[in-house]
């Protein structure tokens, strides 16, 4: 005590202030205890402080700085553990935890004060009302607490205190720190509920493809960073047959170049390409291409009389809209049924016979060229040919888990819908009814096969129209949401739409699939 004709204190190890000489107990009280820091922690050996959304401490050697931020908040990327690089490299910025602790001063024992921690919650968009989870938003080892109390150490650290961020992406948490007894509160912050994955582009080293700016944008809309992770290209010579198709062969008015062409007759040869990079847990694998096509199946049986070899074009029905004939087939043999017939002669047909020509009509259009032996055909003795012809059906992507087939064809706005489109599916976009994350509901634009497209879909801003081939007999068409089933240049806004972003903001994110 400062007293009249004492000595003034020496400094106190925690820092607290002196007295000038002479002073007297009137002009230097006691110094009581108070909240001096409100610091971010990691557990990094040793224990360190975490610089961004708090200041450096004076006592705690610095260990990382956030960097990651939206707007002025500090983003928490809560699909990652905290240690996937290693407890040495702990990522305070990952996980649903985020750690504080709070320091006292003053004279006398530090020991024993009760530092109460509080947090405010600032609501993302269309967060719904009656949050549930596993761990709940707050304080404590399960979450749940609004708020908690720790005590100080004798050099006045209180022990660690963890704040859980909830779940849904966009919210936002500052805390708070004081004395329980009074004094000037201390704030930290502002921590947002974020989530990451990683890309990786697999394609033709003669395929330029752009990066997916709008995909990237659209996942930051509903709060997640969509980043680029290593290229992996590959050559002609170093893939399957049935890869490279001249652009005529597969494209209605292509060119003479060859273009990748994948799908289900040899994706397995380009799906090991995905590379397992350390700290990138979530990483989907975007391998493009200029034609996604799978073999399907076998056309109707068409029976045509020929005049001339090679015949005119012959129309084949492919049962399907989104079908055609390429040359060798995707996987087997063209030709599933061919017979030439005149009066009582006649003979198979094989892939040697069949024409497909770069200035056909269609994709569905071969001509048949007779095989040595047979008879020449003319308007008085015609030959008669039977043909059932295996084909394939083109799309513009699927998911399977991390892998995704996407196409490239020059439209960057149809590249991105499908992209972000492809990863939604991987997220479980859109919710399917029963497997909605609590406490949301049904999404109420979702449809299924019945209305067009495979899997689930999301039909906003979209019109219903009559079309046979639906098991329904009506099929959505002109959808504007990324999770629309058809490719939508014009129309798509390249937007998750406001039925589907509180799925997405609530999905786990945690992998794909």
């Amino acid at each position: 005590m400062c007293g009249s004709g004492d000595k003034p204190p020496k400094p106190s190890a925690n820092g607290a202030g002196t007295c000038a000489p002479g002073a007297t107990a009137q002009t230097c009280p006691l110094k009581k205890p108070h909240l001096v820091e409100l610091v971010e922690v990691v557990a990094r050996s040793p224990l360190g402080a975490v610089v961004g959304a708090g200041a450096a401490s004076p006592q705690l050697a610095t260990k990382t700085t956030r960097s990651d931020k939206n707007g002025a908040q500090f983003k928490q990327y809560i699909n990652l553990g905290k240690d996937i690089d290693g407890a040495d490299k702990r990522h305070p910025e990952y996980g649903r935890a985020v750690e504080l602790r709070a320091r006292v001063e003053g004279e006398g024992s530090l020991a024993g004060l009760s530092v109460v921690f509080r947090f405010e919650l600032t609501p993302g968009a269309n967060r719904p009302a009656g949050m549930t989870g596993a761990v709940k938003e707050g304080f404590g080892a399960d979450g749940g607490a609004a708020t908690t109390s720790a005590s100080t150490d004798a050099e006045g650290w209180t022990s660690t205190v963890e704040l859980h961020v909830s779940q849904y992406a966009g919210d936002q948490f500052k805390v708070f720190a004081k004395l329980s007894d009074g004094g000037a509160e201390l704030s930290i912050g502002v921590f947002e509920v974020w989530r990451k994955f990683w890309y990786q582009v697999t394609r033709a080293d003669t395929h330029a493809v752009p990066a997916p700016a709008k995909s990237v944008a659209a996942y930051a809309k509903v709060c997640a960073d969509m980043l680029a992770a290593d290229e992996v290209t590959f050559t002609k010579a170093s893939t399957p047959a049935s890869t490279f198709y001249p652009g005529w062969m597969v494209k209605q008015g292509g060119g003479a170049a060859d273009e990748s062409v994948i799908g289900g007759h040899n994706k397995s040869h380009f799906q090991p390409l995905l590379k397992d990079e350390p700290g990138k847990p979530v990483k989907g694998h975007l391998i493009i291409c200029q034609h996604q096509w799978d073999p399907f199946g076998t056309s109707d049986l068409v029976t045509e009389q020929i005049d001339a070899s090679p015949s005119a074009e012959i129309t084949v029905d492919l049962k399907a809209w989104n079908a055609g004939l390429v040359k060798p087939a995707l996987s087997g043999a063209l030709v599933a049924l061919g017979e030439w017939k005149q009066g009582a002669d006649s003979g198979p047909l094989t892939d040697a016979d069949i024409v497909i020509e770069q200035a056909r009509g269609g994709l569905d259009r071969v001509k048949v060229k007779l095989p040595a032996g047979a008879p020449t055909p003319s308007a008085a003795s015609p030959v008669t040919v039977k043909l059932k012809l295996n084909y394939g059906k083109f799309y513009a992507g699927e998911s399977t888990g991390r892998q995704m087939l996407i196409v490239y064809d020059g439209s960057e706005a149809k590249f991105n819908q499908v992209v972000a489109h492809e990863f939604g599916h991987g997220f479980g976009q859109v919710p399917r009814p029963g497997t909605e994350t609590a406490p949301l509901g049904a999404q109420p634009k979702f449809y299924d096969d019945a209305h067009g497209g495979v899997g689930p879909h999301c039909s906003t801003e979209a019109t219903e129209v009559a079309d046979a081939s639906t098991s329904s007999g009506k099929r959505w068409t002109n959808g504007s949401c990324i999770m629309f089933h058809q490719v939508n240049p014009g129309g798509c806004k390249q937007l998750f739409c406001a039925a589907c972003e509180p799925h997405l903001k609530l999905r786990n994110f945690s992998s794909l699939g």
